[in-house]
């Protein structure tokens, strides 16, 4: 074969490998999202009814709660595109919560009132021998909170950590710990797998006063943390100041390697503080702080000062935070489905914020420590035109995921080039504090792995092909 020909045939191989790399992109009839820059974001999958939790398995397929269907299953083609959908688990009561063991085995999911587990099969995505776990969640008056956060760690694989929002917006049930609602707490599948229990009678207490923690994430260095949704329509002394109080939580809970007791973040006495212009009475606030409803010997700022754990980052009032993933370099991606309890609409977008050394790099009182990444353009036109994040998930890539429960969508974000956003770690680092005892009683180019390699390949390929030109020139 002359080398003319075979340089030839080497080019042509070129191009059409590289023309495999060329991707369709779905459509909306929304504005395109705004993108911070050297991001893009593309829609992978459309037509859900109302996608909620998301969560990756070991073979790199996504499962996704449907939230009056039940848990679908989709692999992942060149162009991040979802396809091969699979419904797994059939149960319309599944409305948020999900998550799954390191070792890829056991899928965990909830309704309002109880918390699953099935054996899972990665290879062939199916699920068998269900087990009733955790129990008693359900809110026994209307307009409770339903979801149930599930996060089995990394650092603690035996373990289910559950949240349980409030049973209503300012509830005083909630000053009890042993009330089961407004706080996280933490199980041993192994033991609830041999006999169920009731969410307040059993587990460990990650933290209580938390009024509606929808997002849980444990960071690189086997730490837990948590976004809170705080309550609508507040009033000091009798004023409404809710337009822009209290504001959303970035709340901190430790090492999950220490089992010492955790503490109380205030609901329903204390919230933080966002603006403290507008709050009547005021003493000197400033963002994050507690403040309480009233002013009285009984329960007053100090108090609130005194005896609760404040918020770690605070965020504008009722942007609604739904979930927190951690990126391999360690900082923080949160999830804000929007606002209704406000004139003009805030939220309904993705940030990001930068943690160094296991900690927020702003300080507690910042206002400025969420750096949006993707949004909606105008918010003039939520909640009705408008993507609403929800849950947040990770590929090996470092691409992150994102649901979109009101328009049934699936999206991937990425960096310009279609690499991933960030580093990615597989796993938490386990250092840290001698174990305790176990809880008892409890817009461009689509280039997805597959197309990346397609451009190794082809590099390697030109290579060849100069070289053998080389070759020819020389000899």
């Amino acid at each position: 074969m002359r080398w003319s020909t075979l340089i030839v045939a080497g080019q042509a191989f070129v191009a059409s490998a590289l023309a495999q790399t060329t991707c369709s992109k779905y459509t909306n009839d929304l504005p395109a999202p705004s993108m911070a820059a050297g991001y893009i974001s593309d829609i992978a999958f459309q037509g859900l009814k109302f996608p909620r939790g998301i969560q990756w398995d070991t073979t790199g397929h996504l499962l996704v709660v449907d939230r009056g269907v039940g848990i679908y299953r989709f692999s992942v083609d060149d162009c991040l595109h979802l396809q091969d959908e699979t419904l797994i688990v059939n149960n319309t009561l599944l409305n948020h919560g999900i998550s799954m063991s390191p070792d890829g085995k056991t899928l965990f999911a909830s309704t309002n009132d109880v918390a699953y587990s099935w054996a899972y099969d990665p290879q062939t995505g199916t699920v068998s021998d269900q087990k009733t776990l955790v129990t008693g969640m359900a809110n026994p008056v209307d307009g409770g909170h339903i979801t149930r956060t599930l996060l089995s760690p990394i650092s603690k694989p035996d373990w289910l950590i559950i949240s349980v929002g409030s049973q209503s917006n300012i509830d005083e049930f909630n000053l009890a710990s042993s009330s089961g609602k407004a706080q996280i707490r933490a199980f041993n599948v192994s033991e609830v797998s041999e006999k169920s229990v009731d969410f307040n009678q059993g587990g460990f207490i990650l933290g209580f006063g938390l009024r509606n923690s929808v997002g849980l994430g444990e960071d690189n260095q086997a730490q837990l943390w948590s976004v809170e949704n705080s309550v609508d329509n507040i009033t000091r002394d009798g004023q409404e100041i809710y337009q822009n109080n209290p504001a959303e939580e970035l709340n901190f809970h430790g090492s999950l390697l220490d089992m010492s007791p955790r503490g109380d973040y205030g609901y329903p006495n204390c919230f933080a503080v966002w603006s403290a212009d507008e709050i009547p009475l005021e003493h000197n606030l400033f963002i994050g702080d507690q403040f309480a409803m009233y002013d009285n010997s009984t329960m007053n700022d100090t108090l609130c000062a005194e005896l609760y754990q404040p918020p770690r980052i605070s965020f504008q009032a009722h942007q609604a935070p739904l979930d927190i993933k951690f990126d391999g370099d360690g900082n923080a991606w949160i999830s804000f489905h929007g606002s209704w309890n406000r004139a003009v609409p805030v939220g309904y977008h993705v940030v990001k914020v930068d943690f160094a050394n296991g900690q927020p790099v702003d300080k507690n009182d910042s206002s400025t420590a969420a750096m949006e990444i993707m949004a909606n353009p105008d918010l003039t036109m939520c909640q009705s035109a408008c993507f609403r994040p929800v849950g947040l998930g990770f590929d090996t890539a470092g691409h992150l995921w994102m649901s979109s429960d009101a328009t049934g969508e699936i999206y991937v974000i990425r960096k310009s080039d279609g690499s991933g956003v960030a580093a990615y770690t597989s796993t938490a680092a386990v250092t840290g504090p001698t174990p305790g005892p176990t809880p008892t009683g409890s817009s461009g180019d689509k280039k997805s792995v597959a197309g990346r390699v397609a451009v190794g390949v082809t590099a390697w390929i030109v290579s060849v092909v100069a070289g053998l030109s080389m070759m020819i020139y020389f000899f």
